[in-house]
Order: structure tokens, then sequence, then C-alpha cells
């Protein structure tokens, strides 16, 4: 009896987990992303929400974008650098371990800024360290290239010569707007094909 018991909790615990199943994310199907987010997530990279959603439109903090890079390249867990405002983030170990492999950097020596939204120029920098793509110097030519922070230039250049990031229709690349999920994972398998 006490077995039986014990199985029926076992089998009432895996109904009432969330699917991460890619086919049950209804409001991805038909969207720009959806086959992306089915590879990525079949790569266990990353998750939806526990009500069957993957919100391919939501935008992206540092803390996630760095989360799903830790799972897609198959960065085993380091202890690195801890930021003053990681310290007790749920996100910690996966920030240090992408500090340590000089994939990620913070605002200072202190500031990470795990929930800020992360931008596509924060994005380009962090997918290119991942993949070691060798730095490409080649002229950028959007209409916003002038918008592009210095620091920011070099990964760009590359992330765009190796169309990890395109333009937008308008022919921008918008490098201080906030990246959604769908751009991210499409980003990040782009990089996972890329890396020599």
């Amino acid at each position: 009896m006490l077995t039986k018991f014990a199985v029926l909790v076992t089998d009432k615990a895996k109904t009432v987990q969330p699917q991460t199943n890619e086919a049950d994310f209804a409001d991805i199907k038909g969207h720009w992303s959806e086959a992306n987010v089915r590879e990525l997530v079949k790569l266990g990279a990353i998750n939806g929400y526990a009500d069957n959603t993957f919100k391919p439109n939501a935008n992206i903090t540092r803390a996630e974008f760095v989360t799903v890079i830790v799972k897609a390249f198959h960065l085993g867990a380091q202890d690195g650098k801890t930021f003053v405002d990681t310290e007790t983030h749920w996100a910690k170990s996966a920030i240090a371990t992408a500090a340590e492999s000089g994939i990620v950097a913070g605002y200072s020596d202190n500031s990470f800024g795990p929930d800020d939204l992360i931008t596509r120029e924060q994005m380009a920098a962090i997918v290119v360290h991942a993949a070691k793509l060798a730095a490409m110097d080649k002229s950028i030519n959007f209409p916003d290239s002038a918008d592009i922070s210095d620091w920011a230039r070099t990964a760009i250049a590359t992330a765009t010569a190796k169309g990890l990031i395109n333009g937008y229709g308008d022919g921008t690349v918008k490098p201080k707007v906030n990246t959604t999920r769908a751009e991210a994972v499409t980003v990040i398998l782009r990089a996972l094909q890329a890396k020599p």
C-alpha cells in the first residue's frame, strides 16, 4: 500500500510539472522564430513558461540571456567573478561561469545589471565571444551605425559579417534596442552553427 501511494505521488507530480515541450507553445505557431524556438528548446537551452507559452516577443534580461548561452554552449560551471548585484541573484552561477570564460563583462567591477533588458549590441558582443569568432575589421554600413557604442563596433561588425545578426527591413541595426526572446533564440542558434 505504501509503495502504491509513492507511485501515485510520483505520477501526480509528473502531471503538474510545467510542460516545456515546444509543441505546447501556442504562441509560437506561425511566428517567424518558430523553428528556432523548437530547436533551442530541444537542445535544453531555454524553456517556456508555466502557462505553456514562450512569449517570443517579450524582452529578455541580461541574466536570462547569459543563462541560455551557458546552457547552449555547454559551459561547465566555474567559480568566476561575482558582482555586487549578482551575489544573491538566481543567475549568479551562470553569470560567474560566463564571466570566467571571458564571454561577459559587467558595467563595472561591481555591477552586472542582471535584470536589465539586454540590447542588441550587448547580445552581439556576448555571442561573438561565446562562439569564439575571429574579430572582423569590417566597416559597418547601417543608416544608424553612429548609434553603435564604440566598445560594440567590432562585435556588431563580426556578428553581421557572420550572419548572426541582420538589419531590419528599413536597413537599420538598432544597436540599443532591447532584444526579444525570439531574436535571442535565433542569434544563439546561428552562433552555435558559426563557431569554429
